[in-house]
């Protein structure tokens, strides 16, 4: 089914940006009215009665103090929103760690979804998919629940990401995914760049969407999960997610090539390098961060080389860092379960008590992604 923001070339590439440096729920309430107003995002959208998901980044148990899940206020808001214009609101993830109840209890998410009569939805059933478009082609096992929705509302968190650069509205759809499946993707798409096309090819196949990134608090260092929240005092929307990830590398003072989806839909020819053809309505230079600590994505690891051979793009990948267990690792097992490789296994010495065979790896950082101690390093 084709994405709603391609029929609606008015708004397309169309971000809206509002300052909001709490999370005070009236506060938060106006200033999303303020961004979805900006972009025209969600008054003709959602008719009497219509299913709409609200999908936020459910990624592990964690507070939301952490800045590791999208925020229960924003949640809490949303679902205020869609109801009020007759629709029927759901929430709804496949964490990578833990279950939707655990995450959900942990971040405050389900006290939003109890008080506001929301449902909350697990999108582990399975539905097989096909994808073409010239992102990715093939059969994708994606979520049945998600896929038969009227209206998706992707909730994200701005953070770093060690693989991807930046997680932001792209990257959130992979929670479409369900659990088991998403450590088979990464294998399916070793490469960063055939990884990036694909994170583009199922956002491009989604029912029609709307995204919204929770910036108030953003992650900074070495996220998703192991960095450091970092106040940055914005709300975004855009009914283009590839958009609203320019608009954050804005934000962030990220260059197109060190996010490796933009650095994909600018290869690809659907958005200009400098951003140009995005259309930003809000204080986006009264907001932007000059001294963002990157992470991996800063130094330059994984964003090498724009546009070069494929024995150049072999070379890219070999210089990709190395997850290692440093000392901080207390035996829980967590990177194993994660691994797709099934790379990761005891060490004979007693710290760290886990080890990584770099033979195996293939470098997609999902143990340094789902560890809850920060005791996967680079190198």
């Amino acid at each position: 089914m084709p994405s709603l923001q391609s029929s609606e070339e008015m708004w397309e590439k169309t971000v809206g940006i509002s300052a909001c440096n709490n999370y005070d729920a009236a506060f938060v309430k106006g200033s999303l009215r303020d961004v979805l107003q900006k972009c025209r995002g969600i008054e003709h959208r959602i008719e009497n009665g219509a299913r709409v998901l609200i999908k936020p980044n459910m990624l592990a148990p964690a507070l939301s103090k952490d800045a590791v899940t999208t925020h229960p206020v924003i949640i809490a808001a949303l679902i205020e929103i869609v109801r009020e214009m007759g629709g029927v609101a759901y929430v709804g993830d496949s964490p990578m760690r833990g279950t939707l109840d655990e995450v959900a209890q942990i971040s405050g998410i389900k006290e939003a979804v109890t008080q506001t009569g929301a449902s909350l939805l697990s999108l582990e059933e399975e539905k097989e998919v096909f994808i073409d478009n010239k992102y990715t082609t093939g059969t994708f096992t994606l979520s049945a629940e998600a896929m038969e929705m009227d209206l998706i509302i992707n909730a994200a968190k701005l953070k770093t990401h060690t693989l991807t650069g930046l997680t932001a509205a792209v990257k959130n759809f992979y929670g479409i995914i369900p659990g088991k499946h998403k450590k088979f993707y990464h294998v399916r798409h070793p490469l960063l760049s055939d990884f990036a096309n694909f994170l583009l090819g199922l956002y491009f196949s989604m029912p029609p969407s709307l995204s919204v990134v929770d910036a108030i608090v953003a992650m900074e260092g070495m996220g998703p999960r192991s960095g450091r929240p970092r106040p940055c005092g914005a709300i975004l929307a855009s009914p283009d997610a590839v958009a609203l990830d320019a608009a954050c590398a804005r934000l962030t003072s990220h260059n197109f090539a060190e996010i490796s989806v933009l650095e994909a839909a600018v290869k690809q020819g659907y958005l200009k390098s400098d951003f140009s053809d995005v259309k930003i309505n809000g204080p986006i230079e009264e907001l932007k961060l000059q001294d963002f600590d990157k992470g991996a994505g800063g130094k330059g690891w994984s964003f090498l080389w724009r546009y070069l051979p494929v024995f150049i793009n072999n070379l890219r990948e070999r210089k990709r860092p190395w997850p290692y267990v440093n000392e901080v690792c207390v035996g829980c097992n967590t990177c194993i379960d994660s691994c797709p490789v099934e790379c990761i296994e005891a060490n004979s010495k007693d710290t760290p008590s886990l080890f990584i065979d770099h033979s195996r790896c293939i470098r997609c950082y999902c143990c340094q992604e789902a560890c809850p101690y920060g005791a996967i390093s680079l190198r």
